[in-house]
C-alpha cells in the first residue's frame, strides 16, 4: 500500500516517519525483551528457571503483533512532543537521519523501560504469549492502548492525539 506524503521530501517529520518506519523491527524486539526484564524483575528477581519462565522466554516474540499499533502510537507521540520541523544544522558530520534515529531511539528505549513496568502493558503480552496466541486480541490491544495513552495523558480520537487538560 502507497501512502502518499504531505512533507516535503527534507521535512524533518519526513525524515523521522522514514527512521521510525525503518527501525520498527528491531524495535519491538527490543522492547519484548524490556517487557521480559521487567516481568523478571518484578516477579523472578532471584532469576530462578522453572518451565513457565522458560516458556515465556521462548514465546515471548509473538507478542510483537500486540504492540505494533502501540509503537505508531509511540511514534505519532514522539513527533508530535517534538513538533518542530525545521532542520537543524549538525556540526558533528552526522546526517539528519543518523541524528532523528538516534535520538528516536534513546526516546524509545526510555519509553519502554517505563511502559513496561505498567501492569495494563505488561500483563496482555505476557498472557498473549503464553496462551500460544489463542486469546481476544482486540481485548488485549485494547488494554495495552489505554495504558500507553494514560502514561502520556492523551487521547487518540479520528487518527488526531490530544492532551488531556490538568482542569
Amino acid at each position: 500500500m502507497q501512502v502518499d506524503e504531505k512533507y516535503f521530501t527534507q521535512d524533518k517529520n519526513y525524515l523521522l516517519k522514514t527512521v521510525q518506519a525503518f527501525s520498527k523491527e528491531f524495535l519491538l524486539k527490543q522492547w519484548m525483551e524490556e517487557i521480559l526484564s521487567a516481568y523478571n524483575q518484578m516477579h523472578n528477581p532471584m532469576g530462578l528457571e522453572d518451565d513457565f519462565t522458560i516458556e515465556l522466554r521462548e514465546k515471548i516474540h509473538s507478542g510483537v503483533s500486540l504492540i505494533e499499533e502501540s509503537y505508531d502510537i509511540l511514534a505519532a507521540v514522539y513527533r508530535y512532543d517534538y513538533d518542530d520541523n525545521q532542520l537543524s544544522f549538525q556540526w558533528d558530520g552526522r546526517t539528519h537521519m543518523e541524528v532523528y534515529d538516534a535520538d528516536w531511539k534513546a526516546m524509545f528505549k526510555h519509553w519502554t523501560e517505563q511502559l513496561s513496568q505498567i501492569k495494563e502493558i505488561q500483563r496482555p503480552i505476557l498472557r498473549f504469549a503464553v496462551s500460544d496466541n489463542q486469546t481476544n486480541t482486540d481485548f488485549l490491544k485494547q488494554s495495552i492502548r489505554r495504558g500507553i495513552l494514560g502514561y502520556f495523558k492523551i487521547r487518540l480520537r479520528s487518527q488526531t492525539l490530544y492532551r488531556v487538560s490538568a482542569a
